[in-house]
C-alpha cells in the first residue's frame, strides 16, 4: 500500500516537474521572441541633409567651433571636404536602410575653380556617388539660365565649350523639386514640385522650394520668362493635395534659411525670413530642411523640425522619424547636425574624382599671382567692412579708374560674393607662404559677374547707401580706398546716413554732382534690392571680377590687410 502510495506521488511529482520545466521553456521562449520582436507598428526613416556645397569639392579652409575653453576662446575643428561628406553619408546609411539623401540648394555655382571650370559637371557627379535623391533650386542653381539647370538635371555636354573633360555628362542622378518657380506662359513648374517615396507601404512627401527673393539676385535675363510664388502660400498648396493622397509625413527642402547666435547644434535667438514661413504654414508639414544663410541650426519651431548645416559641406544634418504604419503620422523625431570631420578615411570614388579635375586644372590653378603679407579675411568689423572686402574693392576702382576704362572715383563691392579668405599659410600646391596662387584667388572670387561704371548723382549715392541696409538681406557694400560714410544703426530706415557724412578723400559729396561709380552686373541691374542702381546711366562694360582681384594682386604685392577705417557705425 505504502510503496503504490509513493509511487503514485512519484508520478505526480514528474508530472508537475515535467509541466513546470515545460513552463519554463515556454517563457524564456517568449522573452527571447518578445526581445528580439521589433516593434512592427512604426518604420523608422532618416534623413540626411545638406545645403550650399557650392562645388566645394575640396576640404575648404573652413571650421566649426564646438564650444569655448574657460578663457572664453572658441574651441574649432577642422570640417568640409566632399570626400569625407562621402564617408559620413554611406555610414549612417548603412546603420538605417531606409535613408534618403538631400540637399537644400545651391550645389553648384560660385564654385572652386576644380568644378567651375567644367561647369560644375564634377560636382554633381561627385553628388551622385554620394547617393543624393533630392534637392531643392537653390538661386546659384540659376547662375546661367534655365536651359543650363535643364542640362545639369538630364545630362549633355555644354552648348559652347562641349565636354571638357573628354567624357559624357549624364547629369544628375537626383530630382530637382521646384513647387514654386513656374513658367510664366504656362503656369507649370520647371520641375516637379515634390515626390512621393514610400518605406514599407507608409508614403512620405517631399516638396521642394526656391527662394522667392531669386530674381532680386540674379541677372534678369537669367530668370526671363519665370515668375517665383510666396514659399508658405505655395507649401501650403502641396501639404495640402499631399494631405488628400493620404501623405501624412511631410519634407519641405527649401532655399531659404535664418540665423542664430548660438553653436552649430543649437538654435539660440533664432531669426530671419524661415521663421515667418514656417509659423505660415499649417502644422501638416513636420520638417523644413533649408539653406541659403549658410548658418547652422538645430531648431523646433511651432512643433516642427528646422534644420540647416552651414555651407561648403562643413556640417551634415541627420534627421530621424518614427513613423505609425496605421497612421502615416510622425509618432517621435529628433534631428541633429554632425561634423562633416576629417579623422574618417575618405571615399576612394569621390577622392578619386577630386583627383581627376585637380590634375586637369593643375596648371592654370597652381600658377603664383601675387603675394600677401598675413591674411587678409572677409570677417566684418562692427560696422560690416572686413580687409578682404576693402581690397576687392580697391581692386575694381583699379580696373575701371582709368579714363578709357571707365573713369570710376568710387567701388561698391558684393560682400555676398566673396566666397573664400586669403590665407598666409594656405599652400594648393607647392608655392611658399604668402603666395597666392590663381586658383586661390579663383576661390575668393568664382562667381562669372563682369564689373559696369555708370554714372550717378550723390543723392543717388545717398540712395545705395540707404537701400543697402533698409533690405529684406541687409548687406553692407564694401567701398574702395577714399571713399567714407557712417551709418547711424539706432536711425530709422531710409534715414541711417547723412549725406554730409559721406566723403571722397575727406570732402563732403555733393548731392547734385555726378560721379562715376563701379558696380558688378547683378548690382547695376537692380539685385539685392539696391534698385537706385538701376537709374545708373552712361554705362561701359568692365572685366569680371576675379579678373579685377587677379590683376590687383599681381600689380600691387605684396598686398597687405588695411586697417579698416573706411565704413564707421554710430551704435
Amino acid at each position: 500500500m505504502l510503496k503504490n502510495r509513493n509511487s503514485a506521488i512519484n508520478k505526480v511529482s514528474r508530472h508537475f516537474a515535467l509541466l513546470f520545466l515545460v513552463m519554463l521553456v515556454s517563457i524564456a521562449l517568449l522573452s527571447s521572441l518578445g526581445a528580439s520582436k521589433p516593434d512592427k507598428s512604426t518604420i523608422e526613416v532618416q534623413i540626411l541633409a545638406i545645403n550650399d556645397l557650392h562645388g566645394q569639392l575640396e576640404p575648404p579652409v573652413s571650421e566649426i567651433v564646438t564650444g569655448y575653453n574657460e578663457t572664453g576662446a572658441p574651441i574649432r575643428v577642422n570640417a568640409g571636404g566632399s570626400e569625407y561628406l562621402a564617408t559620413h553619408i554611406k555610414k549612417l546609411r548603412s546603420e538605417n536602410p531606409n535613408t534618403f539623401v538631400v540637399s537644400a540648394g545651391d550645389n553648384i555655382g560660385a564654385s572652386p575653380i576644380i568644378s567651375s571650370r567644367f561647369h560644375d559637371e564634377p560636382t554633381i557627379k561627385a553628388l551622385n556617388m554620394i547617393g543624393v535623391n533630392f534637392s531643392a533650386v537653390g538661386n546659384h542653381e540659376l547662375d546661367n539660365g534655365l536651359n543650363e539647370l535643364m542640362r545639369i538635371q538630364n545630362g549633355g555636354c555644354h552648348p559652347t565649350d562641349g565636354c571638357l573633360d573628354n567624357s559624357s555628362f549624364e547629369g544628375a542622378d537626383f530630382q530637382y523639386l521646384a513647387a514654386n518657380i513656374v513658367n510664366e506662359s504656362t503656369n507649370a513648374t520647371i520641375f516637379p514640385a515634390y515626390k512621393i517615396a514610400c518605406v514599407q507601404g507608409v508614403p512620405i512627401g517631399f516638396i521642394g522650394v526656391a527662394l522667392e527673393d531669386t530674381p532680386s539676385i540674379l541677372t534678369p535675363s537669367k530668370v526671363k520668362g519665370l515668375r517665383f510664388l510666396d514659399e508658405a502660400e505655395t507649401i501650403n498648396k502641396y501639404a495640402k493635395k499631399l494631405k488628400h493622397m493620404g501623405v501624412k509625413t511631410i519634407v519641405v527642402i527649401i532655399h531659404d534659411g535664418g540665423y542664430q547666435d548660438g553653436l552649430y547644434n543649437e538654435s539660440l535667438n533664432m531669426s530671419g525670413p524661415i521663421l515667418d514661413i514656417v509659423n505660415a504654414t499649417n502644422d501638416e508639414v513636420d520638417v523644413f530642411i533649408t539653406g541659403h544663410t549658410h548658418q547652422a541650426y538645430n531648431a523646433n519651431i511651432d512643433g516642427r523640425i528646422v534644420t540647416q548645416a552651414g555651407s561648403a559641406s562643413t556640417l551634415l544634418t541627420d534627421i530621424d522619424l518614427v513613423i505609425s504604419k496605421k497612421t502615416h503620422d510622425v509618432v517621435k523625431e529628433k534631428s541633429r547636425n554632425i561634423i562633416v570631420s576629417r579623422d574618417v578615411p575618405e571615399d576612394p570614388e569621390v577622392s578619386e574624382l577630386i583627383t581627376e579635375y585637380k590634375d586637369l586644372v593643375a596648371a592654370l590653378a597652381n600658377q603664383v599671382i601675387g603675394n600677401i603679407t598675413s591674411d587678409i579675411t572677409a570677417v566684418m568689423s562692427d560696422s560690416g567692412e572686413s580687409a578682404l572686402g576693402d581690397v576687392i574693392a580697391d581692386a575694381q576702382l583699379h580696373a575701371t579708374s582709368d579714363p578709357e576704362d571707365g573713369g570710376a572715383v568710387i567701388a561698391f563691392a558684393n560682400p555676398g560674393g566673396i566666397r573664400a579668405d586669403l590665407i598666409y599659410n594656405q599652400q594648393s600646391a607647392s608655392e611658399l607662404p604668402g603666395q597666392v596662387t590663381y586658383g586661390e584667388a579663383f576661390s575668393v572670387q568664382p562667381s562669372e559677374i563682369s564689373l559696369v561704371t555708370m554714372t550717378l548723382n550723390g543723392t543717388q549715392i545717398d540712395t545705395l547707401l540707404e537701400q543697402q541696409i533698409d533690405n529684406p538681406t541687409p548687406r553692407i557694400l564694401q567701398v574702395s580706398k577714399g571713399f567714407s560714410y557712417a551709418w547711424n544703426e539706432s536711425a530709422s530706415p531710409g534715414n541711417m546716413i547723412d549725406i554730409s557724412d559721406i566723403k571722397i578723400n575727406g570732402t563732403s559729396i555733393n548731392p547734385n554732382d555726378l560721379y562715376r561709380v563701379t558696380v558688378n552686373n547683378r548690382m547695376a541691374d537692380g539685385s539685392y534690392n539696391l534698385f537706385v542702381l538701376k537709374e545708373g546711366v552712361n554705362r561701359t562694360e568692365g572685366p569680371l571680377v576675379r579678373d579685377a582681384l587677379v590683376n590687383y594682386l599681381t600689380a600691387f604685392s605684396p598686398v597687405a590687410p588695411g586697417p579698416m577705417n573706411r565704413i564707421a557705425v554710430v551704435k
